[in-house]
């Protein structure tokens, strides 16, 4: 049986910085590496579950669980099922970006979100809105799809007609859909009150994300105690309690909606971040980000190999500075369990007797 420590499925051609920064930590640490793309995924596919392959840590930027033929889905279920790790597990991953049903998890867990109204799958084109769902929703407001990444399907200035709800399912009628509030951020000292944070397994990484231009830049810690956003730590610290996932970034508002500063959780969980630098995009993420996320992927993949136990300290990073632990963040996720191989051989040998 052929062996990797390390694989990473990313289906597009280009070498970006953050396969580079993952295949040089690799080797750093002495671990071997195979890059999962549309070159070779039906192959890696037939070999996990043949047996003829192994993958210890499977890191994930590329599976659409809602897709039924998706390979790369596949892959990560081929590797969980012979006892690898998965970054994200798929089953966390498939119900996580799920917004349909985030949404309610995170009103339950207390985290405010946009007013939202779901539209099922299987509701007629017909549906309309009622007076006070209008009313609660302003005009205009956004239709996006609840599985929906990188603003696929979403209508930015919608107004209400039949036509613009039907018009938005046809981008995928087997999926759900939210039609949400528009969120008017305030300023703080000029900047949009409006940002992503990264979790990156025990860090929370926040950013100013301006969600017009899309542009990043990582909060210092000064800018972070002056305007006490702690909140953002909190919230995704929270959301990482109900995943649980351990990669992952949301967006996340400031708003008064109601007179006071309100931090709203928008686009709930995006599991598959984009890596792209920001010296190569000017809409991409900071380098030392992109750089610190490849090395955190190796460090945990290189812990769980070896059967080292892991610092479980959560922290938050800011830019130019040390990481500082906050208290009263919540718990990380679970740590990273492979299933041994004598579980594996016995589930099969009990499923065999039944």
């Amino acid at each position: 049986m052929r062996e990797y420590d390390f694989g990473l499925n990313w289906s597009e051609k280009i070498k970006e910085d953050f396969i580079n920064s993952l295949k040089g930590s690799c080797n750093k640490r002495g671990l071997t590496f195979l890059w999962i793309s549309d070159e070779n995924v039906k192959d890696v596919i037939r070999k996990v579950i043949s047996r003829e392959l192994k993958i210890k840590f499977l890191l994930d930027t590329s599976a659409s669980y809602n897709e039924e033929k998706d390979p790369y889905a596949k892959v990560c279920y081929a590797v969980k099922d012979a006892g690898g790790v998965i970054i994200n597990d798929p089953d966390r991953a498939r119900l996580a970006t799920d917004k349909s049903v985030m949404h309610y998890e995170l009103i339950n867990a207390g985290i405010n979100t946009p007013y939202s109204v779901i539209v099922r799958n299987w509701e007629p084109n017909t549906f309309k809105l009622s007076d006070e769902e209008k009313q609660s929703l302003g005009v205009p407001f956004v239709i996006k799809p609840a599985c929906g990444y990188a603003r696929q399907g979403v209508i930015e200035q919608a107004h209400g007609s039949i036509r613009e709800i039907a018009q938005a399912r046809n981008f995928d009628p087997g999926d759900n859909f939210l039609l949400q509030e528009r969120i008017k951020p305030i300023e703080l000292k000029g900047k949009r009150a409006w940002f992503r944070v990264f979790h990156v397994f025990d860090t929370i990484i926040p950013c100013w994300w301006d969600d017009r231009t899309c542009l990043y830049e990582h909060i210092t810690e000064e800018e972070f105690r002056e305007h006490h956003l702690s909140p953002l730590a909190k919230i995704v610290a929270r959301i990482a309690d109900i995943v649980p996932m351990v990669w992952f970034s949301t967006e996340i508002a400031i708003d008064k909606k109601f007179g006071q500063p309100r931090f709203v959780a928008i686009d709930y969980v995006n599991d598959q971040c984009d890596m792209t630098c920001q010296s190569k995009d000017k809409t991409g993420v900071p380098d030392p980000i992109v750089e610190f996320t490849a090395k955190c992927m190796i460090d945990a993949a290189h812990h769980l190999i070896n059967n080292k136990e892991k610092d479980r300290d959560y922290v938050i990073w800011f830019r130019s500075s040390k990481k500082v632990q906050l208290r009263g963040l919540g718990d990380t996720p679970e740590p990273l369990t492979p299933v041994p191989e004598e579980d594996l051989s016995d589930k099969k040998n009990h499923n065999s007797k039944t």
